[in-house]
């Protein structure tokens, strides 16, 4: 029996509406998507008809048409070669191909630029080159960077409905749906994969994450009963999913008031979030290393308008951060390695060959290196304030004050119990200092050990710093903000208020997005006291001093 007609409610979703006749086998769905209006698809189809032997002699006019991409062309010409249809061969392989000569140089040209727009474009150009999905994941990736979800998503499906079959294309749809904040998306996508039969198991897992996302706890739970850990190991293409289950456990538990249920599913969720081959140790030794380094006293950097957001992660640095981006003076940079340019100078230098260059000049080749790095990544040339945020960042306090004494600092605070159970219930990328978050001890000491770091050169009336608690930013916005743009030397705008709609259109990089998105309907965000009997424990100690040190309580 055939299936129900396939209704696509979402005009976001409107391209897999492609799906409806994926039922009637690959021949008639590749045929049906040689009339699709994007190139990509048609290429993408035309591929699969030649790589699957598919493409019947009347079909060979038009399969000559759609050669003009290389990727086309290459399969055109072997199979009509080894079909010994010699004259469609070499019609297919005089056709001239589309597009600019040097894809490579291209994509090369436009990373060093950072450009990750054009690093998505061109990447589709590579696909039309080679048909090779990797470049759909490679632009899905980019365009995400460039201009938020709703861009990465348009990539995302033409993979998916050039390969409905292949795991990692949904996989990918996943990725960009999860970080969305879209839970109607999140669900009319599993509803379309369930009602063509595409994918099952992992249905449940969108539908899933849409419970979640709505707050229904019970029902993700039920989703996800037939997913137990040992049946997403045993099928490779569930297997990826096994973090995103165990934290979606984890964060039902915590919707139904299972706290402790929740905690041993968190505890779970980390133990498979590991990387073995990254020490956590390592973010203490590095940046004691750094901090021990003997700067000269630097003359003046001549930048005084690049300003830093330390705090810690998961301190109400990225609600923060997307309400300066908003402002029309401000441009902020997430995440980046622009200091890393800065040390890797310096260790090059120090701990590599011997050089002839003073130490003086070192540091300061070193410091022009960050700038340079930070230009690089401009986009709004009227901003005339630059913010560079990444909390981490606070441990190496010692060594930024030495290679940067004219720096200034916006500082978030938010309860040291709130941040640290949300950094232990994030899934970060693997690094260091991330790798500390694994459990709630390794947390607490590295949250202490940037405290301390940070205190020792600054106080809470540091001229230089301006201190952002997250509960008062939530609940009197305007005056937080405000103040913040004094400091800054910058007039209101009102902008700033729909920092929500401005974060639609960025990369989620840290995992506050899908709240941030919500704007400030998502209110005071604090979960310390239900898990209580962690912050009772000895392993939460080292946090007790800064609980009483910014004035929270303890209980």
């Amino acid at each position: 029996m055939a299936p129900s007609p396939l209704v696509i409610r979402a005009p976001e979703l409107k391209p897999l509406g492609a799906l409806a006749v994926v039922h009637k086998g690959g021949s008639a769905y590749y045929r049906e998507l040689i009339g699709n209006p994007d190139p990509i698809i048609v290429a993408g189809a035309w591929c699969a008809l030649f790589d699957e032997k598919l493409v019947p002699r009347p079909m060979a006019a038009q399969a000559i048409v759609a050669c003009r991409h290389a990727a086309v062309r290459a399969r055109a010409f072997g199979y009509f070669t080894q079909v010994h249809e010699h004259a469609l061969a070499k019609t297919a392989a005089e056709t001239t191909a589309d597009g600019p000569g040097d894809l490579e140089q291209e994509s090369m040209l436009a990373e060093l630029h950072q450009d990750s727009a054009r690093v998505a474009e061109v990447s589709g150009m590579l696909y039309l080159a080679t048909a090779n999905l990797k470049h759909l994941t490679t632009a899905s990736e980019r365009a995400e960077l460039a201009g938020g979800w709703r861009p990465a998503l348009e990539w995302a499906l033409r993979a998916v409905i050039i390969a409905p079959l292949n795991p990692t294309t949904i996989m990918r749809l996943f990725a960009v749906l999860e970080s969305s904040a879209q839970p109607d998306l999140m669900e009319e996508v599993g509803e379309i994969l369930r009602a063509r039969n595409l994918h099952l198991p992992t249905t449940n897992i969108f539908l899933a994450a849409a419970a979640q996302m709505r707050g229904d706890g019970k029902l993700c739970l039920s989703r996800l009963k037939p997913l137990d850990d040992g049946k997403i190991v045993a099928n490779s293409a569930l297997a990826p999913y096994l973090g995103a289950v165990r934290a979606l456990r984890a964060q039902a538990e915590e919707r139904l008031g299972n706290y402790r249920a929740a905690y041993e599913a968190y505890l779970a969720l980390n133990v498979a979030e590991r990387a073995p081959g990254i020490d956590p140790s390592f973010a203490y030794k590095a940046a004691d290393i750094r901090g021990k380094l003997a700067i000269p006293t630097l003359p003046p950097d001549g930048q005084p308008d690049v300003i830093q957001m330390l705090g810690f992660p998961r301190s109400g640095t990225t609600l923060l951060e997307n309400a300066l981006a908003a402002h029309p003076a401000i441009e902020t940079f997430e995440e980046t390695a622009a200091l890393n340019v800065a040390t890797d100078r310096i260790e090059g230098v120090l701990f590599g060959h011997s050089s002839t260059t003073s130490p003086e000049e070192t540091f300061l080749k070193a410091r022009a290196g960050y700038f340079d790095e930070i230009n690089s990544l401009r986009r709004k040339t009227q901003a005339r304030v630059l913010i560079d945020k990444l909390p981490i960042r606070t441990a190496d306090t010692a060594f930024i004050t030495k290679l940067f004494p004219e720096w200034r600092y916006i500082f978030s605070i938010r309860h040291p119990y709130d941040v640290v159970l949300s950094c232990f219930k994030q899934r970060f990328l693997p690094n260091p200092s991330m790798e500390n978050f694994h459990t709630i001890e390794d947390a607490s000491r590295l949250y202490d050990f940037a405290m301390t770091e940070w205190f020792k050169v600054h106080t809470m009336d540091d001229p230089k710093v301006i201190y952002v608690r997250y509960d008062d930013l939530v609940t009197d916005f305007d005056r937080v903000t405000g103040g913040v743009l004094d400091f800054l030397g910058l007039p209101w705008d009102d902008a700033v208020r729909d920092f929500s709609k401005a974060a639609e259109n960025r990369a989620a990089k840290t995992p506050s997005y899908q709240k941030v998105r919500q704007g400030l309907s998502i209110g005071v965000q604090t979960q310390w006291r239900n898990y209580g009997f962690v912050f009772q424990s000895e392993a939460a100690r080292p946090l007790r001093k800064w609980v009483e040190f910014f004035g929270y309580p303890l209980e």
